[in-house]
């Protein structure tokens, strides 16, 4: 079984991330997972660039270009938004590999057009990681209640409308093309059951895997001595605040909770802690005591963090099954968000985390302060640890996947047969 696994890079966003991991269990199962990436950041053999270094260039000044004709729309919606209109003849390279099998996952700053996706000649499962190839032009829809992606954007009046465009491309594109859909969340499924595109395709929910053996409770004390963070402190974690300016991240919804949290419970025995970034690059200013970690490229180190941690805070307005918090859980570190996206998918509500109101900052802040102050802490990470092992088993996902792709394997030569006899 040759599996294919197309991604934008290898390890650049946590898209990319997802997909490598994939890739990898996949792999320790016994399936010959190859990944077709445009950049390639990591040294592994399996790992293959779609292009010579020199034509990155070529990538970008692309997606700079669609970048600025995608500025002239009007519309309120903050999220990224691609329109994948130019070739990059990735998908030549796709229908020459000896692949059985193509899993599609993120693939914008115009990786692959629109009508490039079309002209694949192998079945394709596509692994959603956010929700473009049902939108428009959006990687996620504009708030809770956002459903023009579903209608087609009819009810949008404006005279350059992308979104409705982007759509009606793949609508045209696609159509003679059947995928297998894969969400990592119930939400994204549900979304996507509603699109006009997947609407009638089969959508399974498999979670991202995540090695457990490396991502693993340490002993927290152990973990603040070779990371610097003092023994006695209640330790707040989250991310780089350098996304401040992307709104989806919640950080101005992190500010206001810390805020409230200072207010009504006190902040003179916590501290947050933020990994992403140093203090030199703060975009935002958070009334608490706060420790910088810079950025941090080993996982090994990454679980380290966690396990220093008390709570991990995830304050995402919209996330599909973000991995700061999947991450975390597995390190038996529990983690207070909103109960949006695919988090209720991995937090369980005071059993391993806090599930707060979206977006209610004040319910946030009593949250982390719940989680700080309960008295059967050790419960919570036990109860993390163990959804982590039942929930993100590598075997247990990839095995998932092997099902799938035996399925569409099956189906192919049955209807081969059909053609042929």
């Amino acid at each position: 079984m040759n599996i294919l696994h197309v991604s934008y890079s290898d390890y650049e966003g946590g898209a990319d991330k997802a997909a490598l991991r994939i890739c990898k269990a996949q792999r320790s199962i016994g399936i010959n997972a190859q990944m077709l990436v445009i950049k390639k950041v990591t040294d592994l053999p399996f790992v293959h660039s779609a292009i010579p270094k020199w034509r990155l260039a070529e990538f970008k000044i692309k997606d700079r270009l669609a970048q600025t004709l995608l500025r002239m729309q009007p519309g309120t919606n903050p999220m990224l938004h691609s329109l994948n209109l130019f070739p990059g003849f990735i998908h030549h390279t796709i229908n020459k590999s000896k692949a059985d099998i193509v899993n599609l996952h993120w693939i914008a700053k115009e990786m692959i057009s629109v009508s490039e996706i079309g002209k694949i000649q192998k079945p394709i499962v596509w692994t959603l990681h956010d929700s473009w190839a049902f939108c428009g032009t959006e990687h996620h829809p504009n708030g809770l209640e956002d459903n023009e992606f579903a209608k087609g954007y009819a009810n949008t009046n404006y005279f350059l409308d992308f979104n409705r465009w982007n759509l009606a491309r793949k609508l045209q594109a696609w159509k003679k093309i059947h995928f297998q859909i894969v969400t990592p969340s119930q939400w994204e499924a549900s979304l996507a059951h509603r699109s006009s595109i997947f609407s009638k395709e089969n959508i399974e929910v498999i979670a991202n895997p995540l090695n457990t053996d490396v991502f693993h409770p340490f002993n927290s004390l152990e973990a603040r001595l070779s990371l610097g963070i003092p023994l006695t402190k209640k330790v707040i974690l989250f991310g780089s605040l350098r996304s401040v300016e992307d709104r989806n991240k919640g950080y101005d919804l992190l500010q206001e909770a810390l805020a409230i949290f200072k207010e009504k419970y006190g902040v003179h025995n916590c501290l947050a802690v933020i990994f992403g970034m140093h203090e030199d690059e703060e975009t935002i200013h958070l009334d608490c005591p706060r420790q910088y970690v810079g950025r941090i490229t080993s996982e090994q180190q990454m679980a380290l963090l966690y396990s220093a941690a008390d709570v991990m805070v995830v304050p995402s307005r919209m996330e599909n099954l973000p991995q700061t918090a999947t991450e975390p859980i597995a390190c038996g570190t529990p983690v207070v968000g909103f109960q949006v996206g695919g988090m209720p998918d991995i937090i369980s509500h005071k059993t391993n985390g806090y599930l707060a109101q979206p977006y209610k900052s004040e319910d946030l802040a009593d949250g982390i302060n719940w989680v700080l102050s309960n008295s059967l802490a050790y419960n919570l990470s036990e109860n993390a640890r163990k959804i982590a092992l039942q929930s993100l088993s590598e075997t247990r996902i990839a095995s998932q996947y092997e099902e799938i792709y035996r399925k569409i394997m099956v189906s192919s030569t049955q209807f081969s047969e059909r053609i042929f006899v």
